[in-house]
């Protein structure tokens, strides 16, 4: 079986745009049609399985993204897009199985929150 992992660091309630990276047994080429009803997805939450279904996404807007369920879709070039928001800070695990093509995808993310901006220059000028 092959294993694909990456890890990042995004902001809590911000939607998570990845994408799952599956290839044939050569490692190499990518896989062609792998349709939502071939892979199984886990998801995990400080290390605690979370029940979110996955579910199709093609007709889902970005604005339309909600937690609760993970979104999957067909995207050019063999590439499958996934797309969730985390709702609570910590460590989020994303695994994706496909055993038809003996496939493991793992993405991590440390959700934080959003790191404060900073306003930018800030003058004084002093008379005396």
């Amino acid at each position: 079986m092959a294993l694909i992992f990456r890890t990042r660091t995004v902001s809590v309630n911000q939607v998570i745009f990845d994408q799952a990276d599956i290839f044939l047994t050569d490692q190499f080429t990518r896989a062609a049609g792998v349709l939502i009803t071939d892979v199984t997805l886990s998801l995990l939450f400080n290390n605690a399985t979370v029940n979110w279904p996955l579910v199709p996404g093609a007709s889902i807007l970005d604005t339309q993204v909600a937690s609760g369920s993970v979104y999957w879709n067909n995207l050019p070039n063999s590439v499958y897009g996934l797309r969730f928001l985390p709702n609570s800070l910590g460590h989020w695990t994303l695994s994706i199985r496909d055993p038809g093509h003996s496939q493991l995808v793992c993405l991590s993310y440390d959700v934080i929150r959003a790191p404060s901006v900073d306003s930018g220059l800030i003058a004084g000028f002093c008379t005396g």
